[in-house]
Parts: C-alpha cells; sequence; structure tokens
C-alpha cells in the first residue's frame, strides 16, 4: 500500500470569502450622521468607542492617515448587511479605524483640490443576522493580531531605505513611499542608523515614555551614555514642540552639547590612560581646592619662591600628580600634597612667616580670591568651548536658511541693504580678506571657496530672481559670523590697552535676528544676551545718572550765579539806601562867617563908611 493510500484523505474547506464593493469614503461614510451613511460601525463590532472617560481606540492615528492619503487603503475592511432598524446599510464588522483614516485622507485631498481613492471592502452576506460570529470575527483581528516587533519595523525600512537609495528614486516618490509606512523622508533616510540599535534600548525609550522617531532614536544612541543624555532630550523635544520649531532647534543643540561632553570624556579616558602607562597618579577634581591637600602648580612655589614646572616637580616630588578641569576637560598638574613636600602657596609665605597677628585674616582672603578666579578662569573655559562647540549648530541653521527657495522675507532684504550700504568697517574688513570659505559653506557650493569672478558669474546667472536676495544673504550672514562671532563674543573684545569691552551690538543684532526666524539658542547664547541686556541697562543707568549729575552741577552754578548776583544787587542798594539817609554836615567857622555875610560884602562896608561919614 502506497503512503497516499494509507493516509486518510484530507479536504481543503473554502471559507466564505465575500464580495467585493468600492466604497466612497466621503458620501458612503458619515461617521457623525449615521442615520444618514449608508455605512455605520456595526453594533457588534469589538473596537468601539465606549464610556466617556476611556480611552478612545478607533481614532486613526496621523501616521495611517499619511499612509492611507499616499497609497491608499491597502487591506480590506469588512462589512456586512444590517438588519433591524439599520437595514439596508452595511455595518463594519473589521477596519473601522482605516476607514476613518480613508475619509480623513480625503477630506484633507480635497481641502487641497486633488483626487481622493475610494476604499475597496469585503461584503459578508453570510455574517447577516449572525451576531456572535461578527463579534468573534472582530475580537480576532484586534486581540490576536500579532503587532511587528521593533526589530521587525527597523529591518524592512532599512531595506526600503536601500532600495530607493540603490535605484535613486525621484524625491517626490521617495516621499510616498515615506508617506506609505507613517515616516518622513528623513526619518526613512535614518533607518539604517536606527537598525544598528538593539531593540531593548528602543523598549527601554518608550517605556520611559520618550516618544522618539527614528531620526531622535538614532541620535540618542550616538549619545546615550552621556549622563542624563535622555533626560536632557526629552526637554529639547519638549521645548522643540512648546515652541513650533519644525527644524528642531532645541534638539540639535542638546545633541551637540551632549555630542560635546561625550569628547570630553573619550579624551579624558584617552589621557588617563596615558598617564597610566607613565606611572603619574590622577586625582579627582576637588570641590574646593581651600580645603584639599593638592594644589595646581600654577599656583605654587619652591620653599626658596621658585615656580613650580611639570617637568621639574615631576621629576623632584613625589606628590606630582594630574586632574582634569570638568570645564574643558584638559589636564592640570598638581601636588598632591603640597605642604608635606614643602610648597608655599604664592602671594601667602611672607604672611605664613611673619607670625604678626592678622596673618591668617590676610589668608584667607586671599584664598577667597584665588578661588573667586578659579571660578571665573572655569567659567571662561566653559563659555569658550560651548561658543565654540554652538557655531557649528547655528552655521547648520543659516545654511538651511539660505537654501530657502522663495522670496527673502522683508528685515532679510533690509539687513542686507543696510550693511552693505553703511560701510561698516567690519564689512569692508570681511570683504577685503577669505570670506568665500564661509559663502561656499552657506550656499553648499565648495567652488565658492576661494570666491573667483567667474564662478560667481555663474551662480548668479543660473540663480533665479527669487534667490537673488539669498546669496547677498549669505554673504552678509558670513560678515556676521566672521566678525562678530568670534571665540570672545560671548563676553566682548578687548580694545588695544586690554581692556574687556561690552559685548558688541552686532553681536546681539545677529543672534535676536536668527531668533526671530526660527533659531533656537544655546544656553552660552542665551547667557550672551542676557549679559548684554545687562550692560546696556547699566550704561544706560550710567549716563542718567550722568546727566543727571550735569543737571544738578548746571543747576547748581544757576543757583551759585542767582545767589550771588541777589547778593551784589542787596549790597548795592544797601550802599545807596545808606548814601540818602545820611544828614547834611556842619559848616565850620570860616564857612559861617562866609555864610553870615553878605555875599559881595556891601552891608558890613555900607555902615563903616556911614559911621565914617558921621
Amino acid at each position: 500500500m502506497t503512503q497516499a493510500e494509507q493516509t486518510p484523505a484530507v479536504i481543503a474547506e473554502e471559507a466564505d470569502a465575500g464580495r467585493l464593493e468600492w466604497i466612497d469614503p466621503l458620501t458612503d461614510f458619515l461617521p457623525d450622521a449615521p442615520s444618514e451613511s449608508r455605512v455605520i460601525v456595526d453594533p457588534f463590532n469589538h473596537r468601539k468607542k465606549r464610556e466617556d472617560g476611556e480611552a478612545d481606540t478607533t481614532e486613526p492615528d496621523p501616521g495611517l492617515i499619511t499612509s492611507v492619503d499616499a497609497v491608499g487603503v491597502q487591506q480590506a475592511p469588512v462589512l456586512r448587511p444590517q438588519t433591524g432598524e439599520h437595514e439596508g446599510k452595511l455595518g463594519i464588522v473589521m477596519g473601522q479605524r482605516r476607514m476613518k483614516a480613508a475619509r480623513a485622507a480625503a477630506e484633507k485631498a480635497v481641502a487641497e483640490r486633488r483626487k481622493y481613492r475610494k476604499v475597496r471592502v469585503i461584503i459578508r452576506e453570510d455574517l447577516t443576522g449572525v451576531d456572535d460570529e461578527a463579534l468573534a470575527g472582530s475580537m480576532v483581528e484586534n486581540i490576536h493580531r500579532a503587532a511587528a516587533s521593533v526589530q521587525d519595523d527597523l529591518d524592512a525600512a532599512q531595506q526600503l531605505a536601500l532600495m530607493v537609495n540603490a535605484k535613486r528614486v525621484p524625491k517626490a516618490r521617495k516621499t510616498q513611499l515615506a508617506a506609505a509606512i507613517g515616516r518622513t523622508v528623513e526619518e526613512l533616510d535614518a533607518a539604517p542608523r536606527v537598525a544598528k540599535i538593539a531593540p531593548k534600548v528602543i523598549e527601554g525609550l518608550w517605556e520611559s515614555g520618550a516618544e522618539f522617531d527614528w531620526i531622535e532614536q538614532a541620535d540618542f544612541n550616538e549619545v546615550g551614555d552621556v549622563p542624563n543624555a535622555l533626560l536632557k532630550l526629552k526637554e529639547a523635544k519638549q521645548k522643540d514642540a512648546a515652541e513650533g520649531n519644525a527644524k528642531r532647534g532645541a534638539w540639535r543643540q542638546a545633541m551637540q552639547a551632549l555630542k560635546a561632553e561625550k569628547e570630553k570624556a573619550e579624551r579624558i579616558a584617552a589621557t588617563t590612560a596615558e598617564l597610566t602607562k607613565k606611572m603619574i597618579p590622577v586625582i579627582g577634581w576637588p570641590r574646593s581646592w581651600q580645603y584639599s591637600t593638592a594644589r595646581p602648580l600654577e599656583e605654587l612655589e619652591s620653599a626658596i619662591g621658585r615656580p613650580l614646572t611639570e617637568a621639574g616637580h615631576n621629576e623632584t616630588c613625589e606628590g606630582h600628580a594630574a586632574t582634569f578641569d570638568p570645564a574643558d576637560g584638559e589636564v592640570v598638574w598638581v601636588c598632591s600634597e603640597f605642604k608635606k613636600h614643602g610648597h608655599r602657596i604664592l602671594g601667602t609665605a611672607q604672611n605664613e612667616d611673619s607670625g604678626t597677628e592678622g596673618a591668617e585674616e590676610v589668608d584667607e582672603k586671599a584664598e577667597a580670591e584665588r578661588e573667586a578666579a578659579r571660578e571665573e578662569a572655569r567659567r571662561v573655559k566653559a563659555n569658550n568651548a560651548a561658543w565654540r562647540s554652538v557655531r557649528e549648530v547655528r552655521q547648520e541653521f543659516i545654511t538651511d536658511m539660505c537654501q530657502d527657495k522663495g522670496e527673502a522675507p522683508a528685515d532679510v532684504k533690509d539687513l542686507v541693504t543696510t550693511t552693505i550700504l553703511a560701510g561698516r568697517y567690519t564689512y569692508t574688513h570681511y570683504v577685503t580678506g577669505d570670506y568665500g570659505r564661509l559663502l561656499s559653506a552657506f550656499l553648499k557650493d565648495e567652488s565658492l571657496k576661494h570666491a573667483p569672478a567667474h564662478v560667481v558669474a555663474k551662480l548668479v546667472k543660473r540663480t533665479g530672481v527669487k534667490r537673488y536676495w539669498w546669496l547677498l544673504f549669505a554673504h552678509i550672514a558670513g560678515m556676521y559670523e566672521f566678525e562678530h562671532m568670534t571665540d570672545e563674543a560671548w563676553r566682548g573684545k578687548k580694545d588695544e590697552f586690554g581692556r574687556r569691552k561690552p559685548i558688541a551690538g552686532e553681536t546681539v543684532e545677529w543672534l535676536n535676528f536668527l531668533k526671530k526666524h526660527g533659531y533656537s539658542l544655546s544656553e552660552v547664547e542665551e547667557e550672551t544676551l542676557a549679559t548684554a541686556q545687562r550692560q546696556a541697562e547699566e550704561k544706560a543707568r550710567q549716563d542718567a545718572e550722568r546727566k543727571a549729575q550735569r543737571e544738578r552741577w548746571e543747576r547748581e552754578r544757576e543757583e551759585a550765579r542767582l545767589k550771588r548776583e541777589a547778593e551784589e544787587k542787596a549790597v548795592r542798594e544797601e550802599e545807596g539806601r545808606e548814601s540818602a539817609d545820611e544828614p547834611d554836615a556842619e559848616p565850620d567857622a570860616e564857612s559861617a562867617d562866609e555864610l553870615d555875610a553878605e555875599p559881595d560884602g556891601r552891608e558890613d562896608g555900607g555902615e563903616a563908611e556911614e559911621d565914617d561919614g558921621e
């Protein structure tokens, strides 16, 4: 007997496949008006909205809507004819979310004045009136359907990305394919990076509540070992969402800072390994040098007052060691037991030897000054490193701005025109130097690196008129970055006498301009604007005080003048009154005789003559 004869015959039973029909999601399916709709949700559909307050699992997510909009509903929903009060209608047994997604996609298409897709459905006549089987089928779809694993999704996306890139699919088609799986083109490009992540890492992100897309997952995988990386990235994502920043500005800043932290940690680890090979101890950075037995060599001198050098100290002192400045990760050479090995702190030896009363107080004051100087040095180092690091993110943002295909906004034109016509020294200095480097970077054209005239001419010729302003903006942006965003710009440059000037107004102007156009400022840039604001307020206060002082001096001088004039006038008036009130002087004897006599002397003479005549 053959094997076929021994094995009982197995008959494959045919299941009811139903019939296919096309449904218009706009005219046939009206979820908000079931009485007027030809298609309704079957009363025995397992996935349905229940009482208020419970999670509604019936609404499609944005990814599903995007996918349906791109390629339509790929898996046909199952419907059955209704009986009773819904006689003549079709009820959705399986695929309610797909139908709602089709309707949302159709509404979007109509709003954008383009065609939308009908939905192919399966009508199961055999389920008419068979409620228990309809409910069971609905439950089977929703409960026993095995969800694709994280790695399944990543592997599929990676394969799709490889195929798209290999075939050089047009960007429009690439966008459509990405939308079909609910992703963006950028996410599709990131899929190969994400595929390298262990599934447990991504599952850990989900469990932590970090709803990262593929780009964000790939970024996190680069810096996930940096302390507090997840927290910082979640905060950055929340900030972008709150500010409506679609360019991930805060995320980019956070990633740049985390990359810098990782690079610093890797540099410290490599240097530590080298020091270990050389048998040089490495100690931790003390919280306070004042209470530490160690001190940096730059703050010490030998017992006879000579400075300590790294090479000399390494050869002669057992306390030679190294630590790392947390601000920039650079090595700081120290003596781990400076008092034990006879070293003295610079500037305090005289006080210690003098034994005079009050020496300890002087030392504490000097130590406080040294600690303040150390803190300021650490702040400067940290800000210098941060300022240099953030330059990459800022210039990437400027590059994105320069790729804009539309008309430049008015403030861009104003900035360009004002800068060129004002003829500032910084502008003329920039255009006479090597300005092609930044111009080529912002316009993504290596041929512009040295800005030869014929290359520039070709660039202008192939650029549309609307884009002219963006070419000029790239030129002006290079000037601001080169001249006003230098390494010391965050705290102000020094003048020819070595004095620190306030933060330049152009630095503040440029940061505020970029911020207005959607650039997310880093911490050091925010601090720069805050410092500039305080400096401006302080200058305004000082100007107001000087003005008030001048006005007070002028008022006092005027009051003094008026007072002096009043006093002089009073003196003159007093002298005048004294002259008017003084009595006439009494005549002397001779004057009295003269007054008694007749003016011509005739009376006495006449009498005499008369006597003589008698």
